[in-house]
């Protein structure tokens, strides 16, 4: 999910905040968003959902779903009882265990099944119409359009599983519709047939994912595909076919992030228009985008795009240990995307980015990047694990250098492949790429609310800008950390932060911003 979006250093940082806020939260409208969010059981301890098959048949005029799951679960000997995630709305008409029927009790959210010994093949048949997670709307560029939307819980508004990013699957979707409609989904497209009235499309993703970057959609779609090192195509609805020029970069983008990361997860790439209400959702080898952007011409499409391709390394394919580590796909997400425009558009690009991403907030900014605890999910939607987590990275990048900072991200992208990651354990990568004890950063950065403060001075007559930190500022200096200098009536300027002085051709008294990260500036 993200809320980025493209706008020139040295502007006000509440215009933008406001926005980007909007984005990645969903304020922006009444559709969807994560205020439908279902409340589901936590995840039971040595349980690995592994496999999901899912045969799905939709009605769009009655926004029904039929379905029938059948789930590969590890688990414990004595486990006795599994636990599932699935709506109260859905009515449970069959469940077998191991191809024999067992009884069930489906209450709150909850399905809990009798089994046996270490493994299960569960099955599930079930339907009704979901009380989230599926969503239809009326648009003027194609129609109508059907599609589902799952973070943090509510894919269980329509499919069983542990809703937790955690445990990852490997899914395998057999989704019919009637024919007039066309099928977008997670994974990659099999063969296609037209049946009685019905079109089923079949999709398969390569490696696991978590179930709410599982997604589908249907509608008037038009379909460009685009040569690449993966096989890449892009969805959208039919009367806005043309805006796709503004994502003709993904080959190179795509190329880029797979020279930084290593191969894309996924081993193919689709975008999908729908009507989100935040900007966009890293769907496991789909994501899906807000068609506000299909009309920008201000390069945010483009930009949301790269944030979800980030996604499809860190956050889909290496997984968050649970949501107080949420950081680790959003903060990747959040900096990679100003790493790859420096790597495609070079120094100025990337500076530009690091100086948005460290707007935030003085209470997102202080917030700790790894809460003690969480009330929910949703608690977590804020800039504090978009724009904090970005800012921690660059911070950590310029403490350990470019080497030992992208092997690290390599090197825990392999160790925890469809694993969940903890902070901690990300810390220990750096520190075993680097040979750099890192406690003290990742103190004051992850786990506290301090924030240092960087006190300015302009002096008119001279036309100087000095400067000084105080308070959290152990590590920032002599990493080679800038700030931005604006003023209205002069270009504005990046200088070093370890200089404390500056010297400005303009009058006026400036606007300081720290370049990818973070201070309470006076």
């Amino acid at each position: 999910m993200t809320g980025l979006w493209r706008q020139r250093p040295g502007e006000r940082a509440g215009r933008w905040l406001a926005l980007a806020l909007c984005l990645a939260l969903g304020a922006c409208g009444a559709r969807g968003g994560v205020e439908d969010a279902l409340d589901v059981p936590e995840p039971q301890a040595g349980v690995d959902v592994q496999r999901l098959t899912l045969a799905l048949r939709v009605d769009p005029t009655e926004l029904a779903v039929s379905g029938r799951a059948t789930l590969r679960v590890k688990h414990p000997n004595d486990l006795g009882t599994l636990v599932l995630g699935l709506s109260s709305a859905m009515q449970v008409d069959l469940v077998r265990v191991n191809q024999q029927p067992v009884q069930i009790t489906h209450e709150e959210n909850a399905l809990a099944i009798p089994v046996r010994g270490d493994s299960s093949l569960v099955e599930i048949v079930y339907g009704g119409t979901p009380d989230a997670g599926l969503y239809r709307e009326e648009t003027e560029a194609g129609g109508t359009v059907l599609w589902t939307d799952g973070w943090p819980t509510r894919t269980a508004g329509w499919m069983p599983g542990v809703h937790h990013p955690s445990d990852p699957v490997v899914w395998d979707l057999a989704l019919e519709v009637p024919t007039s409609w066309e099928i977008a989904a997670s994974g990659t497209p099999e063969a296609e047939t037209l049946e009685d009235g019905w079109r089923r499309g079949r999709f398969v993703t390569s490696e696991p994912a978590p179930l709410y970057t599982l997604a589908w959609a249907a509608g008037d779609f038009a379909v460009t595909e685009q040569a690449g090192s993966v096989p890449i195509r892009h969805l959208t609805l039919r009367g806005d076919s043309l805006a796709v020029g503004a994502l003709e970069r993904t080959p190179a983008i795509l190329d880029t992030l797979e020279a930084m990361l290593g191969p894309l997860p996924y081993g193919r790439f689709a975008t999908v228009e729908v009507p989100l209400v935040y900007a966009g959702m890293e769907n496991a080898a789909a994501p899906f985008f807000q068609t506000q952007l299909y009309g920008e011409a201000s390069g945010a499409l483009e930009e949301v795009m790269v944030h979800e391709a980030v996604h499809q390394w860190w956050g889909n394919d290496v997984v968050p240990a649970d949501w107080r580590h949420l950081w680790l796909a959003e903060g990747p997400a959040t900096y990679l995307t100003a790493v790859l425009y420096e790597r495609l558009d070079g120094r100025t690009a990337f500076r530009e980015q690091l100086v948005r991403m460290a707007l935030l907030s003085r209470d997102d900014a202080r917030r700790r990047l790894v809460p003690d605890a969480l009330a929910s999910p949703e608690a977590m939607l804020s800039g504090t694990v978009y724009q904090k987590g970005g800012s921690f990275l660059h911070i950590l990048r310029q403490t350990v250098g470019d080497a030992a900072f992208f092997a690290a991200l390599r090197a825990t992208l392999v160790a925890y492949d469809d694993a969940p990651l903890a902070t901690a354990s990300f810390q220990a990568e750096l520190e075993e790429a680097s040979g750099v004890d890192l406690d003290a950063l990742f103190e004051t950065w992850a786990y506290s609310t301090n924030l240092p403060t960087l006190k300015t001075r302009w002096d008119r007559g001279t036309r100087t800008l000095s400067w000084e930190l105080s308070g959290a500022s152990g590590g920032l200096s002599g990493i080679g950390l800038e700030l931005y200098i604006a003023q209205d009536d002069a270009s504005g300027v990046y200088v070093p932060l370890d200089a404390g002085t500056a010297t400005l051709t303009g009058g006026k008294a400036p606007e300081v911003y720290p370049v990818g990260w973070i201070a309470d500036v006076r």
